[in-house]
Parts: structure tokens; sequence; C-alpha cells
């Protein structure tokens, strides 16, 4: 796990609803209940007040944290057998991407450097925001034109990207002010979050429903509608083939052609 903050927000949850409970009792209608109540009660805010809505995505982390619970039980012999725990069905991918004048006005309103630079990143690297606030400046290399992510946790791979020469020059110009190791900085210190700044820049550019996580869409779409092949795309963001096509692939002007090409010649013979 990127964070222990994780484990223990899922483990919470997982106390409060199902903690009084032998793992034998954790039988597909209980965990379908779990489900259900997780969802009415939502995620508190901040700052307290009213409770925000609970994507299923949320409760799938959960239940991915109490099936690993039971498999070290299992290894440390503390049970005998794991139950087989049902997670909801994963969501769709958001397939929101910025067209060419959206990510300008983006980046017109991002007139704080740390952003400004965080976006040029995500935009022309399709790192996802972990990567990109962990950054250090051993990491980008200027002699060879590459960045080094490093190594991701669990399936979010990373990748060594080379650096178009846009992107060159800001951290070229960013990498003689920098008072930090990091190349994120606000203030002198590494930045933590990105998502409030990013929110209200956002919005300062009219655009709706766009996160950091856009960035990484938009890179990778901006890609494939480019011709780029799938196996390049997916070393390029540190995925597997299988996903860029699934998720992409219909964003490729090549998409399915081999397939439209060999229904058509009625006239000729079978």
């Amino acid at each position: 796990m990127a964070s222990i903050a994780s484990i223990e927000y899922a483990a919470a949850s997982l106390r409060e609803h199902l903690g009084d409970l032998e793992p034998d009792h954790l039988t597909r209608q209980v965990v379908r209940s779990y489900w259900d109540r997780r969802r009415k009660q939502g995620r508190r805010g901040a700052t307290g007040g009213k409770h925000k809505p609970l994507s299923d995505g949320t409760i799938i982390r959960e239940i991915v944290t109490l099936r690993a619970a039971l498999r070290w039980a299992v290894n440390e012999r503390w049970i005998e057998k794991a139950p087989n725990i049902e997670a909801p069905r994963a969501p769709h991918p958001k397939e929101r991407w910025l067209k060419r004048d959206e990510a300008r006005k983006l980046l017109d309103e991002a007139t704080t450097p740390h952003l400004n630079l965080f976006i040029k990143i995500g935009l022309y690297t399709g790192a996802r925001s972990s990567a990109i606030l962990s950054l250090t400046w051993d990491q980008v290399d200027f002699t060879s034109g590459l960045i080094r992510f490093g190594s991701g946790t669990g399936n979010k791979g990373r990748a060594t990207v080379p650096m178009v020469p846009e992107l060159k020059e800001a951290l070229w110009e960013a990498a003689h002010i920098r008072t930090r190791d990091h190349v994120i900085e606000y203030n002198g210190k590494p930045v933590a979050s990105i998502r409030h700044a990013f929110r209200d820049r956002v919005r300062a550019a009219g655009l709706s429903d766009v996160t950091p996580h856009t960035l990484r869409h938009t890179c990778a779409t901006w890609m494939v509608i480019k011709g780029v092949p799938f196996e390049m795309v997916a070393r390029f963001l540190g995925n597997s083939v299988d996903m860029i096509e699934r998720v992409y692939g219909h964003h490729s002007p090549d998409w399915l052609k081999r397939a439209a090409d060999a229904l058509s010649g009625l006239d000729e013979s079978a």
C-alpha cells in the first residue's frame, strides 16, 4: 500500500459494521448488507457536516482489505479457511479527457508554478498524482531526457518516459529555482495533496468533471487518437495492453478497422 491511512480507513468501517462477527458468519447476505449500509452511511467530509456519497470503488477497497486480512489469518493459522467475500461490480472507468483547447484553458488558469508544472507533467507523461507528487529531481535526467518514476505499489505500475520539449523546458526552469528535492513544491515544502488547488483552477477554467486523474486519461487518449500502438501506450503509462485496448481502444483511428474491412466486398466469392 502507498499509505497505511488507506488500510486504517477501510479497517475502521469493517470494524464498525462487521467487527462483532466470526469469519464463518460472513455469508453472502451479510456482506451484501454491508454494501448497503456503507452506501447509506456515506463518507463524512473533512470538516464534518453532511456525509458525502460513497462510491462502490471505496466499498471494493474495503472488501479487498477484508479479504487480505482473512488470507493473512489463514496463513497465521488463526482460522482454517477464509470465507468467500463478494465485492460489488467494479465501476466503469471514467472516460473524461481534455481536448487541446481545454488543456490550454486549464494551464492558463494554473498561474501558481507548482500547479502549472503538475498539470504539464500529468498531461505529457500520464503519471498518476502520487507518482508526480513523490517525484524528486534525481529521477529527472536532463542529459538523456528521461523521467524515471520508479516502482509503484500493487498493480499501479510506473514507467520511465521521455520528456517532450515543452515539459523539458518547464522542468529546466523549475530546477533552477528549486529549494527542495521534490519536483512539486510550494512555499519551500513538498506538496502532499493537489486536489483543492486543482479543483479551484478547473472551476476557473469553466470545466467540469475534471480531476487530477483526468490528466492521465488525456495523455492516453491523445496518444491513441494519433495512432500510437496500444503496446507503446501501455509501456508509456505502465499499464497492460489489455487495459489500454479496453479503456481507450475506441479512440483509435484503426479500431476494429480490419474487422470492418473483412465485411466489405459483397461481390467477392466466400
